[in-house]
């Protein structure tokens, strides 16, 4: 007979302050017909420029990534619970222990949920976002403080891109 092992936690009560909501995973913007004209002509453009220039990898590349972008752009987000207490940040079932983040910081986005942003001691993919309410916002962020340190949250070119296309 196997032995469970002790977790860290060993009821609920131990937990002192847990807060959780619910919202989609990303903010879905509608796109009507000519987004997706327009993108599948871009794709379609330089799909014809790399074949002209004889870089046949590069054609098969765009054909594949336009594909992707068609697709993703009609997929609806799937609605999530989120959970930060003490211990961990629960997003779905996925639990991520205080110990892999550096850092946090809020980001503000007028007409769509704000976000916290939190930063992972990797190197690939390292920010984890998570849409919040701005009244939920500063009781979690107390939590957050006494975990991490907050930092100003600086945008990358690519987040602007993608937020410009309606990603």
């Amino acid at each position: 007979m196997k032995k469970k092992e002790d977790s860290p936690i060993k009821n609920k009560e131990e937990i002192k302050k847990e807060i959780s909501w619910r919202a989609a995973e990303y903010d879905y913007v509608k796109k009507d017909i000519s987004w997706f004209w327009i993108v599948g002509g871009v794709a379609t453009a330089l799909v014809l420029v790399a074949i002209w220039q004889g870089n046949f990898f590069f054609a098969v590349f765009i054909a594949l990534a336009g594909a992707v972008v068609l697709f993703f752009g009609r997929r609806r987000p799937q609605i999530l619970d989120f959970k930060i207490n003490e211990v961990e940040v629960r997003i779905g079932k996925i639990e991520y222990k205080f110990e892999l983040f550096e850092n946090f910081s809020f980001r503000k986005r007028p007409m769509f949920l704000d976000e916290i942003v939190l930063k992972k001691k990797t190197a690939f993919n390292p920010y984890v976002k998570i849409p919040i309410d701005s009244k939920l916002a500063e009781e979690v962020k107390s939590v957050l403080l006494e975990k991490l340190p907050e930092v100003e949250y600086q945008e990358s070119l690519i987040e602007i891109f993608s937020d410009w296309l309606g990603f």
